[in-house]
């Protein structure tokens, strides 16, 4: 094959049964009728095993994320935990917590054999919660608790959208004071989203006054969101050059897209779980896993951030951010396209963003982080690039910061944009928030820092 690719991380929603009817549920598990065809189609365990489990080897996954639905209530769901490990995958396990009691941990830790992360759905800590999720936010915390105690790793995802602007500071500011993880994914058109995207879907506006600033303040959420103002250059020297085709690794940054891959519970493939049901690449039962992702054109023009178009495709962080492809999808129809929620707008790719110092400084923070989480390995050397063209000269643009864009070490004397074509990827160890925020109250000593 021509092109070795390698993803970090598979996101399975291996069933849409679910014991909860949240009103935005992408999965549409609060629709019986969808549930009800959904089971007579769901992958059972030789298939998972067989089509997406083994053939995943071949793609360099290295953790797998169970989700539903409420994928515990897939009756073969300790099964499938087991062959998780069996076949060397870290384990995640994404639950509603209805289900989540001491017992029912312990036993998941068993059977993971302790590598095990629990991640929950929790859009605030406030009544405002409810309106999104079919749970009490309360229910949430207690679970979250007893994850400390029992020493499991916790994880907290954010949906965000207009009904929680005003708490996502608060409920950040909560979760980091108490060391757990988050990461934030964005309300859309999907499933029983797709009512409500109109109305309640976060604008630039919202992106750049209530979230950005709160996204921008602590490395435990700093693995996927965007934009990402990180300097190509730091990156790339940072990293060694690792990439899955044009797209960071080492650590990956920006859009998840072209670090995971996502699965729905009738097996088709995408290329992030937001984008599933709507945008598919074929499912695992026609071919396995690696071979659709090798045959895909989708997986082949968003491992290539040099096809991007608009303000994405001329931006300093075509590469580093990459824009949110599912906002881009869900608002133009075109996974190419600039990503609307996006406030920044460069003029050409020599317009440096004001916020890319910050990011620069936290990103290297973040790399410590990342070394005591263990997916970053610090390059012996960096990567060389022999296809890179000279760097174009930067001047300050008629709009933006007035910046010249800086080296990776901050001189001033930019390198220029990382090369459109990449090399191969690194062996990101999956999922990566696990233990990101004990690891930034605690961090491995001095003399590991990047």
């Amino acid at each position: 094959m021509a092109v070795q690719y390698q993803f970090s991380a598979i996101y399975f929603e291996a069933t849409r049964v679910c014991n909860l009817r949240c009103p935005v549920c992408m999965t549409a598990s609060n629709n019986p009728q969808v549930v009800r065809q959904s089971r007579r189609q769901e992958l059972t365990y030789e298939e998972i095993r067989d089509r997406v489990l083994v053939p995943a080897k071949r793609l360099a996954v290295r953790a797998v994320g169970w989700s539903g639905g409420e994928f515990l209530l897939r009756k073969d769901a300790f099964d499938l935990l087991r062959l998780t490990v069996d076949l060397g995958y870290k384990c995640n396990v994404c639950s509603n917590c209805e289900l989540l009691d001491r017992d029912m941990l312990l036993a998941m830790k068993e059977a993971t054999r302790g590598d095990l992360t629990i991640a929950v759905g929790l859009n605030s800590i406030g009544e405002d919660n409810e309106w999104s999720r079919n749970a009490e936010a309360q229910r949430t915390l207690e679970v979250l608790e007893l994850c400390r105690e029992l020493r499991i790793d916790r994880h907290v995802i954010i949906t965000l959208g207009r009904y929680n602007a005003d708490s996502f500071e608060r409920t950040v500011d909560y979760l980091v004071k108490r060391r757990i993880s988050y990461n934030r994914s964005p309300l859309v058109a999907r499933g029983s989203g797709c009512a409500y995207f109109k109305d309640q879907g976060f604008t630039r506006e919202d992106l750049k006054e209530r979230f950005h600033p709160v996204l921008r303040r602590h490395v435990n959420g700093y693995v996927s969101y965007t934009p990402f103002f990180l300097s190509p250059e730091l990156h790339e020297q940072v990293s060694g050059g690792r990439k899955n085709g044009t797209v960071p690794q080492n650590p990956p940054i920006g859009c998840w897209v072209g670090n995971w891959l996502a699965l729905n519970a009738e097996g088709d493939v995408s290329v992030c779980p937001v984008l599933l049901d709507e945008l598919t690449t074929g499912n695992v039962r026609e071919k396995p896993l690696d071979e659709l992702v090798y045959e895909s054109k989708i997986f082949a023009d968003l491992t290539d951030r040099s096809r991007l178009k608009g303000r994405c495709g001329r931006c300093r962080y075509q590469y580093t951010c990459g824009g949110c492809r599912a906002m881009a999808y869900y608002h133009t129809g075109d996974y190419l396209a600039e990503d609307p929620t996006c406030f920044f707008d460069p003029v050409d790719e020599t317009t440096v963003s004001e916020y890319e110092e910050e990011t620069n400084r936290l990103f290297k923070k973040y790399l410590i982080v990342a070394r005591h989480a263990g997916f970053y390995e610090r390059p012996d050397k960096p990567a060389g690039r022999p296809e890179d063209k000279p760097a174009p000269r930067r001047s300050s643009p008629a709009h933006g910061s007035g910046k010249t864009a800086p080296s990776a070490d901050g001189s001033g004397n930019g390198a220029g944009r990382p090369a459109r074509t990449g090399g191969n990827g690194a062996r990101d160890p999956g999922s990566p928030n696990a233990r990101v925020a004990a690891a930034e109250q605690d961090p491995p000593p001095a003399n590991r820092s990047v």
